[in-house]
């Protein structure tokens, strides 16, 4: 089954609550307090997050995390990358190939559900996510749907 790790749910979580607090440092305290994620694989990932900077950390009284680039910079391929390494559907459809490859009978299909999920998780950003998360708070009736963020643009 395709599925996110609890890495990348976490980090992605994390994000969308700094995201929803543009400019503001925020503890890794506050952020397991508010989530209810575990603390230690927060701080790792929040680290990762950092060294890759898509995150600000500062340390000391009040000291944390902030988004260092825009929510509507950081896609869903992004984010995960740096988090997981490369989105690979399945061996087949990476650049590496596998055994079967000579005698494959999927590795056409597979590979274009592999670009298909990869092309979604490169139009959404983390301002989309935190948009879906809003709309759906505020009771909003509207579909969500497409990605306002880069698929929008390309209509």
């Amino acid at each position: 089954m395709l599925r996110l790790t609890k890495r990348s749910e976490y980090g992605l979580m994390a994000l969308a609550y700094l995201a929803a607090r543009p400019g503001v440092y925020c503890s890794v305290r506050e952020i397991v307090a508010r989530l209810g994620t575990p603390r230690r694989l927060l701080a790792e990932v929040l680290k990762a997050l950092s060294q890759a900077k898509v995150v600000e950390a500062t340390r000391g009284p009040g000291g944390g995390y902030r988004l260092k680039r825009p929510a509507e910079e950081l896609s869903l391929t992004l984010v995960i990358s740096i988090l997981e390494g490369p989105i690979q559907v399945a061996r087949c459809a990476s650049d590496n190939g596998c055994d079967f490859q000579d005698i494959c009978t999927i590795q056409e299909g597979i590979g274009e559900v592999a670009a298909k999920i990869q092309t979604v998780l490169d139009a959404y950003t983390l301002a989309d996510v935190v948009r879906a998360r809003d709309e759906k708070l505020a009771g909003s009736s509207a579909t969500i749907g497409a990605p306002q963020s880069r698929l929008a643009a390309e209509a």
